[in-house]
């Protein structure tokens, strides 16, 4: 690849409403750039990661608001948390004395260690520390052929969370996706069918429109309030 001239990087730097502070170290695309942020945050960063889509500032993007305009009811007797965890898209659910009391999903941008650190921070400071949960359940991870990448991430975000149940005292489960699927009902032969099963099943048992991520966080809850249940010997009178 060409390298670039002065007048090209600035050129892309600002199309992005970055402005260009120094590209004097700059040498191929791997050199560092320094650029600035429409909120004045200095960055350094090579010209390579600048180009990618998922580029955001680390400051700002390390800033975000979890908070659903829908206040998360009070706590039951007894909470449980589901999820259907990734580091773009993260699927969850409460479960208050075994009912469906809130679901939302989470969208994270920037680079994968920009989003691990929001995933971290949704976990640790609103699901923990503000939601205080009894009981977690997350879905385990399968390798799928050919996807090494995505087995690798999100076996760094389950052990990221799996570190911060246990750093807080807070049971958990880690559950096969074929477990929480056959306890659901939405086994199926793809992992599309079992996508569109899942959105159908909480349709009909919750009335409620979702992404196939949203329903699958519901479903593994669901699951998850029905285990620790039976754990603590408790009866809620809810399915």
């Amino acid at each position: 690849m060409a390298k670039l001239s002065k007048e090209q990087i600035q050129a892309e730097v600002e199309a992005k409403g970055y402005k260009l502070l120094s590209a004097d170290g700059y040498s191929n695309m791997n050199s560092i750039i320094t650029v600035q942020c429409e909120k004045g945050h200095t960055i350094e960063v090579s010209m390579a990661d600048f180009r990618r889509t998922s580029f955001e500032c680390p400051v700002c993007g390390s800033d975000v608001n979890f908070r659903n305009p829908i206040a998360v009811p009070e706590k039951g007797n007894v909470r449980v948390i589901g999820f259907d965890q990734a580091t773009e898209k993260f699927g969850l659910s409460i479960w208050d004395d075994g009912k469906l009391s809130f679901f939302n999903l989470y969208t994270f941008t920037g680079t994968l260690a920009q989003r691990l650190v929001k995933a971290k921070k949704l976990v640790e400071e609103i699901v923990i520390k503000e939601w205080k949960p009894d009981y977690i359940v997350m879905e385990d991870i399968q390798y799928q052929h050919g996807a090494v990448l995505t087995y690798k991430v999100l076996a760094m975000l389950l052990g990221i969370i799996e570190e911060l149940c246990t750093e807080y005292g807070i049971k958990y489960e880690v559950v096969s996706p074929n477990v929480w699927r056959k306890f659901a009902g939405t086994c199926g032969k793809t992992r599309q069918e079992e996508k569109k099963l899942s959105v159908a099943t909480v349709k009909q048992k919750y009335n409620v429109n979702v992404s196939d991520d949203v329903a699958e966080a519901i479903l593994i809850g669901n699951y998850g309030a029905k285990v620790y249940r039976m754990d603590v010997g408790m009866a809620f009178g809810h399915k």
